[in-house]
């Protein structure tokens, strides 16, 4: 067990020497960017946002489980325009059992269903991006979030959970970037509810959303 922490310690001390998501000089590097791209779009109903400090996994792990068929049979997986991520406060452990014992209905409220779907060929050429660069041996590359660069709203924290100072009712978290030249991936996961995000180069130097997965639980 002792090996086992060291080994995930020693890649998390790296990455914070090295001042990960941004380059010499102060400049952001690709999955910087790429990470306040997304950090932009979820803060941008201008409410405060809450986030864990450093990435944290894949982004394509859930949708290649769709793409075999165990997620799409109970969600709507299709892409749609990007829009920021809000979903409801979800019920505590003890209401949940309060409304059992007053035999009530119990459960956590479900994403709802997307019906402004992107066109087709759209959705089918992000389908086969994301598709190519899911696997695992494509890799997924950490980025933490700075202070310096954070959109206004936007509160990165080292600790989990609500935080009222600040008007933040929960903590999102960011996956890692699975990106090539020409698409990249994020996913977002906070309550019980998760989505994905894709985004391209704008051009310009920098990362733009331009397509959002349909939300599942977890």
């Amino acid at each position: 067990m002792m090996l086992k922490r060291a080994a995930l310690a020693a890649p998390l001390l790296a990455l914070m020497l090295s001042g990960c998501g941004g380059a010499k000089g102060g400049e952001l590097d690709t999955d910087g960017k790429i990470v306040r791209s997304v950090l932009t779009l979820l803060a941008s109903d201008g409410k405060p946002l809450c986030v864990e400090r450093i990435t944290y996994g894949s982004p394509l792990v859930q949708y290649r489980v769709a793409r075999r068929g165990r997620l799409e049979r109970y969600y709507a997986l299709e892409w749609y325009p990007p829009t920021p991520f809000r979903p409801p406060a979800m019920p505590t452990q003890a209401e949940l059992r309060e409304d059992v014992a007053a035999e009530r209905r119990a459960d956590i409220p479900e994403p709802p269903v997307r019906k402004d779907m992107l066109p087709r060929d759209q959705r089918s050429l992000i389908d086969g991006q994301a598709f190519a660069i899911s696997e695992a041996a494509v890799a997924t590359h950490v980025a933490m979030i700075k202070d310096s660069w954070a959109p206004k709203n936007v509160h990165a924290r080292w600790w989990p959970g609500k935080d009222a100072s600040v008007g933040c009712t929960a903590q999102f978290v960011l996956s890692g970037v699975k990106r090539n030249d020409h698409i990249a991936f994020v996913a977002v996961r906070v309550y019980h509810w998760g989505t994905l995000y894709a985004l391209e180069p704008d051009g310009k130097g920098d990362w733009k959303v331009t397509a959002q997965w349909g939300s599942w639980m977890y």
